[in-house]
């Protein structure tokens, strides 16, 4: 980790000139024209020799702790920007966005094209050099050399009527090097700097703690099969991570009026040659207590007990004076966590007991390290080239404060100076890290950005993009993002949910393919804040038991643990599935082929819950309806309307009425909802079977088309075709989860399949979380399956 950076010495200046130059060097003044800025667009070169012999830039600039060499050999340009549709490649200067245009995640640029006001750049390389023995430089070299090299831009504004010639004249007359945070001071309205650097950028986050569980308890799972997993942890406890990368990236520093600074760090065109060099992607956290601070609530956790009760146990059976009832308890402990129950009787369990702990610690910080660093890449690969990680408008003495430490890529303690709470008046943060907020980023699924629910609060919503950054190789980078944000009325106040097709790289590749990219796919269910019934208490966690984070006798448990909030306490509800990329390849080979059987499994599990003996559970729901799915789905088969339509409500009334009159399972389970089901009414309802048909259509469609994008997918692996193909199959996936039934059932139907792997449900993330408003506690629920963590 990088020390702080000071700022630099400015102790050995380069020669500021501060009367006008007698005349421009011989070789610019033959190559720029003598017009006006506004008559001609201009891209002149030049050896960097001539303005180092002219005394306009240094040969060597000397500052704290390394030196910048402007090599004569390396050419310097000249270019100016005087209308809309000009180009820079920095992403500086630019065109605004259109006043109806969406919101973007684009680039940004400072300086805007379009009035009475255009720009001359100057732009030059540096050569880096360490400015002693002591210390590690956080630059890197690009492009397979030993050499690190800056690219320093100065933008100054001018009237379009300028005279190109004057203008550089004066602008000559005393350039400004961004590394001299003096040259910030003398910054006109519509200036701008820039500096330009391969090297390692590092970032602070502020994360809610309780936000790194939601999906992420089977790490933790130090218990048998089918035991019951409750976290509870505070909603106001957080916990501070640096991260910190290598990249290419840019800064840039621009006055939008008087005494305002402002400030931008972009991505950048990479210099890295090496097409399998990664982001190196390195996470430490603030507080190096923060994990044992919050070992004591996941120690609870796993073993069912408060901790502090354990050691009580432990040390009572130590010294031989554990009660019948105690010996019990710890023995049911022990079973819980796959060790012998016979270690009650033994000396060495408190050395089981420590060594159970120091695993738990062990993995709580890796866990916590690991679910930063994915989430903070997760965002970072979905800024664009030229794009901002962070924008912010401050006043100049700010500015000038974190100069230093901004030049050596280290936003941590402007980070933390823009979280203080004096602070929030002075200043305007625009984006960080695709939002606009830099006091707390929540983490949700593969993300940052989704626990703060902005994409929930813009209802039927999609987001289908690439973002692309390349080298100077012309190799990519690449990540897609399938993104889309429902709400649909059907799931009552469970209404709004997220699914997020994850496809990205973490290295340059010439050509890129499907096989290159890391999958993943994540599904989020949010139900709203409020005072719940205990009917939709139910209805909530059955969507739990649905998606397999729940047993049945698990369910019955935690809704006896809540019951105590229902009509009382606001409480908000949060249902998670997370399958990572080696999971998703496990499950793909066996779903290469629509099986009506398994798809209607899922769809009956998917039905509405209610009170009647055939809704009540999933298990009940999937007996009752599964044939009736069969067979209504193989009807649209055998009708071939798939693609067009569904069999009417009338008829799907028929098939439900037929097995529950007939059917030798059906009738016992459902005989009390045969004048329901029998009976099309056209009213609008979303209960029976007719009406889940005609409110969720073109079910049989979705399903096939939904077995498509995942034989797509597969091929595109097998025969690594374009990463392109990622779009189509996320077109062909997302019809599995745009209506609140269809999302169930496809929960449903991975949660099946996941089961017949070798890691089973083990192996995808699922939780079920409950934050209650009264207490400001969050609690996260799941069962845990698979081969036991302990072995």
């Amino acid at each position: 980790m990088l020390e702080r950076p000071s700022i630099p010495s400015e102790g050995k200046p380069m020669k500021v000139i501060e009367s006008l130059l007698a005349q421009l060097p011989q070789a610019l003044a033959e190559k720029l024209p003598d017009v006006k800025l506004q008559d001609q667009d201009i891209r002149v070169t030049l050896a960097q020799e001539g303005l180092t012999r002219d005394n306009i830039l240094p040969p060597k600039l000397s500052l704290a702790d390394f030196t910048l060499s402007f090599d004569g050999a390396v050419e310097a340009t000249v270019r100016n920007f005087n209308s809309p549709g000009d180009v820079d490649e920095n992403g500086v200067v630019g065109e605004p966005a259109a006043a109806n245009a969406p919101a973007s995640d684009g680039s940004r640029p400072q300086l805007l094209l379009g009035g009475n006001t255009g720009w001359m750049r100057y732009q030059a390389t540096a050569r880096i050099k360490s400015a002693g023995s002591t210390g590690s430089l956080p630059f890197v070299s690009g492009q397979g050399k030993s050499e690190v090299f800056a690219t320093l831009s100065d933008y100054r504004a001018h009237p379009l009527t300028r005279n190109m010639r004057e203008a550089a004249k004066e602008d000559l007359s005393h350039p400004r090097l961004l590394v001299l945070s003096t040259d910030l001071t003398k910054l006109g309205p519509g200036d701008a700097v820039a500096w330009q650097v391969r090297g390692t950028l590092e970032a602070g986050l502020e994360l809610n703690w309780a936000d790194l569980f939601t999906t992420n308890l089977a790490n933790l799972a130090f218990v048998r099969t089918s035991e019951l997993i409750e976290l509870k942890t505070a909603l106001d406890a957080k916990v501070g991570a640096r991260v910190s990368l290598t990249d290419d990236y840019q800064l840039v520093f621009s006055r939008p009026a008087a005494s305002r600074i402002q400030l931008a760090v972009r991505k950048a065109k990479s210099r890295e040659a090496t097409l399998g060099a990664g982001l190196n992607l390195q996470v430490e956290l603030a507080d190096a207590e923060a994990v044992r601070k919050r070992l004591g609530e996941v120690l609870t956790a796993i073993t069912g007990q408060a901790e502090a009760k354990v050691e009580e146990l432990v040390d009572k059976a130590l010294d031989k004076v554990l009660s019948a009832e105690e010996q019990a308890q710890l023995r049911t402990i022990l079973e819980r966590l796959g060790l012998d129950p016979q270690l009650v009787l033994l000396d060495h369990l408190k050395q089981e007991w420590e060594q159970l702990k120091q695993k738990v610690s062990s993995a709580l910080d890796t866990l916590v390290k690991a679910r930063v660093a994915a989430s903070f890449q997760y965002e970072y690969l979905r800024v664009s080239e030229s794009s901002t990680l962070l924008e912010v408008e401050l006043d100049e003495a700010t500015a000038l404060r974190f100069h230093g430490s901004l030049l050596r890529g280290s936003l941590v303690d402007l980070l933390a100076w823009l979280r203080e709470p004096a602070n929030a008046g002075s200043y305007t943060l625009r984006n960080y890290l695709n939002t606009s907020s830099a006091t707390l980023q929540s983490t949700v699924g593969f993300t940052l950005g989704l626990g703060s629910f902005e994409v929930l609060k813009a209802r039927s919503t999609r987001k289908q993009t690439w973002v692309n950054q390349e080298n100077f190789q012309g190799a990519r980078r690449q990540a897609f993002l399938g993104q889309r944000a429902y709400e649909d009325s059907f799931l009552g106040h469970r209404g709004r949910w997220v699914v997020d097709f994850r496809a990205d790289m973490e290295t340059f590749t010439l050509a890129p393919t499907a096989p290159d990219f890391r999958l993943g796919l994540h599904m989020l269910l949010w139900g709203q804040k409020k005072k719940l019934s205990k009917q939709e208490l139910r209805e909530a966690v059955d969507d739990a038991v649905v998606w397999g984070v729940l047993d049945a006798n698990d369910a019955a448990t935690v809704l006896t643990k809540l019951d105590a909030h229902v009509g009382k306490s606001d409480v908000e509800t949060q249902l998670e599935l997370k399958v990572s990329d080696d999971m998703l390849r496990e499950l793909l080979p066996r779903l290469q082929g629509f099986d009506v059987k398994l798809f209607s499994r899922a769809l009956a599990r998917a039905m509405p819950w209610s009170e009647q003996t055939a809704r009540v559970s999933p298990e009940f729901r999937k007996l009752v309806y599964a044939p009736i799915w069969e067979s209504y789905l193989n009807e649209v088969l055998d009708k071939g309307s798939f693609l067009s339509g569904d069999l009417s409500p009338t008829r799907a009334a028929q098939i439900a009425q037929w097995f529950i009159e007939r059917d030798a399972t059906v009738k016992p389970l459902a005989s009390d909802l045969l004048l329901r089901e029998k009976t099309w009414n056209g009213t609008g309802g979303k209960f029976t079977f007719a009406e889940v048909t005609q409110a969720n259509s073109g079910t049989l469609g979705k399903c096939r088309r939904f077995v498509e994008g995942l034989v797509r997918l597969r091929r595109s692996i097998d025969e690594r075709r374009s990463g392109e193909e990622l779009r189509a199959v996320h077109g062909d996936l997302e019809g599995m989860w745009n209506t609140g039934f269809h999302l169930r059932a496809a929960g449903a139907l991975l949660a099946e399949v996941a089961k017949a792997t070798p890691r089973g449900l083990g192996g995808i993330e699922r939780t079920f979380t409950v934050r209650i408003a009264s207490s400001q506690e969050q609690l996260v629920f799941s069962t845990a399956w698979g081969p036991s963590s302990t072995t």
